[in-house]
């Protein structure tokens, strides 16, 4: 069997459990109230992750009154209407806080497919574009 990569958008904590994963730079959202948290886009095994979320973080945060902030979610093909939205416009105003205005949409489900719709916009990788931004 294969290890098959995908790009995933994912918490900072990710990525410091996988540092040797391919990842984009920290990004912010654009939001005032968002101000220190980082995301990053990166290439990851989902059955890897899974199997980690659910043998380490689980049981942590299962017993303990602080919960590990680990999430990801896959950068995935959607119908979603991104061609208004540009990488001065991220770049300016922060990807999350661009898409809401353009899109209206917020999850992060919603925001990976728009990250995977803007690299394919824009002829890259999820993580090139990612890095194109925050340059």
């Amino acid at each position: 069997m294969s290890i098959k990569y995908s790009y995933f958008l994912c918490s900072k904590v990710v990525i410091e459990h996988f540092p040797n994963n391919e990842h984009s730079k920290p990004f912010k959202s654009g939001y005032s109230y968002d101000l220190e948290y980082e995301y990053y886009v990166a290439l990851l095994d989902w059955l890897e992750i899974e199997k980690y979320y659910k043998e380490v973080i689980e049981p942590f945060n299962l017993k303990s009154h602080v919960e590990i902030d680990f999430w990801c979610r896959e950068c995935a093909p959607g119908q979603i209407d991104i061609s208004k939205i540009t990488l001065s416009s991220a770049r300016k105003n922060g990807l999350f806080v661009e898409a809401e205005n353009k899109t209206r949409l917020t999850n992060e489900k919603n925001r990976a497919m728009i990250i995977f719709n803007l690299a394919e916009k824009f002829n890259c990788t999820p993580i090139e574009l990612i890095n194109k931004i925050v340059k």
